[in-house]
């Protein structure tokens, strides 16, 4: 219960750093909002390259818990599923010049934005304006005893997240505190 809530709140925190989560999607985006010039792919860094399961550690007040995500790949659509709540899916869908990102709860629409499909660094990641920069780059990334590689730092506000290539999100910082995280542990 307490993860769902977690998650809730995160996902919630993230819709509105990165500019909303209302019922569509953005109908008349700036010309220059939608460019496929960037540096960095974010559809390689945001979804994993192929199916799988993946499993993180939600750290809260020096408490652990673990959950596992589901992701089936397809070329252009990512669909990722939390096992914990299961009646909720995320879904990624590839577009020629962005990615939409929509959510679903009990098979209905829940919401929906979109993301740049390429950015450099500094750029706003949402076709909408919005907090949410991708404001690093990390060749190697420790984090939380860990070691990643290839990984891009999006900040909504002051909060992080990070994306390893081909594998997706591997982490969070959740609050400024820096005392709730969530790290990839598999």
């Amino acid at each position: 219960m307490i993860k769902s809530i977690a998650l809730t709140t995160i996902t919630a925190l993230f819709l509105v750093g990165c500019g909303g989560g209302g019922d569509s999607e953005d109908k008349t985006p700036s010309p220059t909002s939608l460019n496929n010039t960037g540096q960095y792919n974010l559809w390689d860094y945001m979804t994993p390259s192929s199916s799988n399961t993946n499993t993180f550690t939600h750290t809260s007040n020096s408490v652990n818990s673990t959950y596992t995500t589901t992701y089936n790949v397809k070329t252009t659509r990512v669909e990722e599923v939390a096992d914990y709540a299961q009646d909720e899916k995320t879904i990624y869908t590839k577009d020629d010049d962005k990615i939409v990102v929509s959510f679903e709860k009990g098979g209905q629409a829940n919401g929906t934005y979109a993301l740049k499909l390429t950015a450099n660094i500094n750029d706003i990641v949402t076709t909408r304006t919005s907090t949410c920069k991708l404001t690093k780059h990390h060749d190697i990334f420790p984090f939380a005893e860990k070691t990643f590689q290839d990984v891009i730092e999006i900040t909504c506000g002051t909060l992080p997240g990070y994306y390893q290539k081909g594998v997706g999100e591997i982490a969070q910082i959740e609050d400024n505190s820096g005392k709730n995280i969530r790290v990839l542990s598999n």
